[in-house]
Parts: structure tokens; C-alpha cells; sequence
């Protein structure tokens, strides 16, 4: 049965397997003034140890009791089992909007653990689709460039879900740094995950050889032929640009008037 009471801060401890990897300090501090001023409205929840207490849920509102030097915090006290306390932390922080993917996946990755491995007993657990739950495993499963990209928000999520298909180290690094240095949409991934896996068949330059020995050899650069200029480059120089369809006359009609008056193109 839950209990609730003012507990020290200093008696209580954030949890090993913490979520909130990545806290806005500016948040924080902004929330310790509001609670300074109007008080905690919504108690943290925490369950005993034998040496004290654990955060469950409101890591936010904990620490925002710290910097604003408030030395009790209202508390919801219960009683839970390891598996049953991070099913919770788990549910509070994927409500957040804050939350980036890559800390998703390593508290997802726990999970599934804890789980044996059911991807549908963890999907049931967080609310979300078996697909979520894949897609988390499959950030977890990814170097850590690609993580470190993700979390700094410099290349999409469905981007680095399709170029992580790609098996081979050297070419996944190869497309990942191009997309976060030039940014790239989900169709061109696709292309590139295609091209590699062209590159996988038979006569392919990724294909095993003869004697069954893998030889990894650089894909050849795939060329694109430029809308305007009609020459053929690679792919890596390229620069993806949106266009609405209702405005590709006036697009169509600078090229032909940029080829008119160039005549050496």
C-alpha cells in the first residue's frame, strides 16, 4: 500500500539503471524557482531499500529540490519489486518530449533483458508497438557515432535505422558521416542501402570470391546526373533539394534559361 510523507533528499538515490541521461540544467533550475515559489504540487515516487530509499519516478522535481536547497521532498512511497520499478521509470520518461532516442534504447535494451528477450512483454510494458520496441534494439545495437549523432539530433532517426542495415563497417561509416554532414531524406538512404546490397551479389565488389574468402573492396561512387547542368557526379557532392511539384515550371524554366546562357555546359 502506497504511503505518503516529506522525505531528505539526501536519503534518497537515483537509480543505477537511470534513463535521464541527458538533463537540461536551465529546466532544472527554472523549476526549482517554481517550486520555490508555489510549492511541489505532484509528490516523486520512491521505494525502500534496506539503506534508504530509491528515485522511481520525478527525477526532474528531485533534483530541482536540490539546487533550490529544499531538503525534504513529498514522496509516494512503494513497495517494488527491480522489474516492476523500471517498468515505471520507463513509462515516465517515454512520455517525456524531451527524450532522445539513444536513451530510450539503452532503457528499452534492460528491459528486453529483463524480459528474456520478448519483445512483446516489453512492448507491453512501455505502451508502445513491437516495432518501437525493434527499432529501440536496433539503435542500441548501433556504434557509437551513429548513437552520438542521433542524440545530438544530427542525422533522423529513420535514416539511421535504415543505413545501420548496412553490414559492411567502412561503407555504414562512409554514408552515416555523408548524411550528417549534408543531411539526407529516408529515399536516399534507401539507395544507398539498395546500392550496397547490389554490391553483395554476385559480381558485386562486396561478393565473396571464387575460393569463398570475403573481399571487401570500396563500393565504386554512385553518380547522379545533375538537373541542371545534365553532368554526371558523385553522389557525395551532391545536395538534395525540395521542391513543391506546383513549382517545378519555374525551376524548369530557370535551368533552361541558366543553359541558354551557358552555352559551354
Amino acid at each position: 500500500m502506497d504511503t505518503t510523507q516529506e522525505i531528505y533528499t539526501d536519503q534518497i538515490k537515483l537509480p543505477a539503471n537511470n534513463m535521464s541521461e541527458h538533463i537540461d540544467r536551465d529546466e532544472i533550475f527554472e523549476l526549482a524557482q517554481d517550486i520555490k515559489k508555489n510549492g511541489l504540487i505532484n509528490p516523486i515516487m520512491i521505494r525502500p531499500l534496506p539503506d534508504g530509499y530509491e528515485l522511481v519516478a520525478g527525477q526532474r522535481r528531485y533534483l530541482a529540490h536540490q539546487v533550490a536547497g529544499i531538503i525534504k521532498i513529498k514522496c509516494v512511497i512503494r513497495a517494488l519489486s527491480d522489474d516492476e520499478a523500471l517498468a515505471i521509470m520507463t513509462s515516465e520518461n517515454l512520455a517525456r518530449v524531451d527524450v532522445n532516442p539513444v536513451d530510450e534504447a539503452k532503457h528499452i535494451l534492460r528491459l528486453y533483458t529483463q524480459q528474456n528477450q520478448d519483445i512483446k512483454a516489453v512492448a507491453k510494458l512501455v505502451g508502445r508497438g513491437t516495432k518501437w520496441v525493434e527499432d529501440r534494439l536496433a539503435i542500441g545495437a548501433m556504434p557509437d557515432y551513429m548513437q552520438e549523432a542521433l542524440a545530438r539530433k544530427e542525422i533522423k532517426l529513420g535514416v539511421a535505422l535504415i543505413l545501420s542495415e548496412i553490414t559492411d563497417a567502412k561503407t555504414r561509416r562512409m554514408w552515416t558521416l555523408q548524411a550528417v554532414r549534408d543531411g539526407v531524406s529516408i529515399e536516399m538512404a534507401r539507395y544507398w542501402l539498395s546500392d550496397f546490397q547490389r554490391q553483395l551479389l554476385p559480381g558485386g565488389s562486396l561478393a565473396p570470391s571464387a575460393d569463398g574468402a570475403d573481399v571487401l573492396v570500396p563500393p565504386t561512387a554512385i553518380m547522379f546526373c545533375c538537373g541542371i547542368d545534365g553532368k554526371q557526379y558523385d553522389v557525395r557532392l551532391c545536395k538534395t533539394v525540395i521542391i513543391y511539384e506546383g513549382n517545378l515550371h519555374i525551376f524548369n524554366a530557370f535551368v533552361s534559361e541558366f543553359q541558354k546562357s551557358t552555352p559551354e555546359i
